[in-house]
């Protein structure tokens, strides 16, 4: 591919794109630049394609954006599972950059790597947190604080309108009901082939909770080279999990034994009435602690903050380290446009994202067991055990 800007296609225009990647794009001008928009809504797409330079295409379906000659590469930022998109995508010869989840079934994560396969192009999933800045010094830490003991994950989640009220979005008025409702069918029918059919409250948790949230700390975990969990050992929720939806998410607290043989601890928590996130990594070795502290998603002046407790020349050290001002949003595009380019490495793969869902449909199963309801699908089969 030419030096010019790698042509970009946009698949939904709802928050992410609009707080998040579209900013960024116009960031890094120098290597994208956007020529097709796509919603649900035409209203909102032509809104938005007025908004951006140049002679920018508004569509409604995603095959307009995949046959347009005009279009090298898409992001995909719709809700639910993607892997309808991203298969036609690569059937189009587009590369592809996707928001999580990339799926929602195993089933799913073997056709698309198949299909990547046979194209030759670059399928990069949109789980930004491993290309933070701090976590390659994070990954170096915990080789200095000895043998590994516990790796404590905490989360505590508010509202996501708290989260993004400094932005303004574009509403989406009349969106086609004909899209909106095949994209609804399509997720379902991958949540039932993930979770099965006996009880909707597991598999709510599993794609509104685990795949909405949780699974940025499986990304980071295995950026950090922790890996995950071969078993989860226990998985609770509180209030307790039920055969229907809970009226908001769930605690969540989940145990496991990471691959080095330390016990992981994760804790995931709902936190409506107090607008902060909270998002860390704590590692305790035999010879140290780190504490890996990440930014909310949707504040672009917050960054990461990694503190390191070890013994140097038998005296006790602190060292704190801040990372550059770009963030993980703006460098995961970068690393895009580089795999595109020129083939460098993806760290965000395929099979990454599959590693991710086997380790989630684990803690769902859990959940689920402890609170005596039953499981079906690939869940319940243990099939990426």
């Amino acid at each position: 591919m030419s030096e010019l800007p790698i042509r970009i296609g946009v698949v939904g225009l709802g928050l992410i794109a609009q707080g998040v990647h579209l900013p960024n794009l116009e960031t890094l001008r120098d290597q994208f630049t956007v020529t097709h928009v796509c919603d649900a809504s035409l209203d909102r797409a032509a809104s938005v394609a007025d908004r951006l330079p140049g002679s920018v295409r508004a569509s409604t379906r995603f095959i307009d954006v995949l046959t347009d000659p005009d279009v090298d590469a898409v992001l995909i930022l719709t809700p639910g599972s993607h892997g309808d998109i991203v298969l036609a995508a690569l059937e189009h010869g587009k590369d592809v950059f996707v928001e999580k989840p990339l799926a929602y079934s195993l089933a799913e994560i073997h056709e698309l790597r198949e299909a990547q396969v046979a194209s030759g192009r670059v399928v990069q999933v949109g789980t930004m947190k491993a290309h933070d800045p701090l976590v390659p010094a994070a990954r170096d830490a915990l080789g200095r604080i000895g043998r590994l003991a516990v790796v404590r994950v905490t989360v505590i989640h508010p509202t996501d309108e708290c989260q993004f009220e400094h932005i303004r979005l574009l509403n989406a008025p009349a969106p086609d009901p004909a899209v909106t409702s095949e994209a609804e069918a399509y997720s379902l029918r991958r949540a039932r082939e993930a979770m099965g059919d006996n009880a909707d409250g597991p598999r709510s948790l599993y794609t509104d909770v685990l795949l909405g949230s949780v699974i940025h700390e499986a990304v980071l975990l295995r950026a950090l080279g922790l890996g995950l969990p071969r078993t989860t050992d226990f998985a609770c929720v509180d209030p307790p999990l039920s055969e229907t939806p809970a009226s908001q998410p769930p605690r969540l607290l989940a145990v496991g034994v990471l691959p080095g043989g330390a016990q992981l601890q994760l804790s995931w928590t709902w936190a409506p009435d107090f607008p902060e996130y909270v998002e860390e990594v704590m590692a305790i070795g035999s010879a140290g602690r780190m504490r890996l502290t990440m930014p909310g998603p949707y504040l672009p002046a917050h960054r990461s903050a990694l503190t390191v407790e070890s013994m140097v020349d038998g005296q006790r050290t602190v060292a704190t380290t801040q990372p550059h001002h770009s963030t993980a949003f703006v460098e995961e595009l970068r690393a895009f446009a580089a795999s595109v380019r020129s083939g460098a490495p993806n760290v965000c793969t395929i099979e990454g994202a599959g590693e991710d869902l086997t380790f989630l449909q684990q803690v769902a199963r859990a959940a689920a067991n402890q609170a005596g309801l039953p499981v079906g699908g690939e869940a319940g089969q243990g099939t990426g055990s």
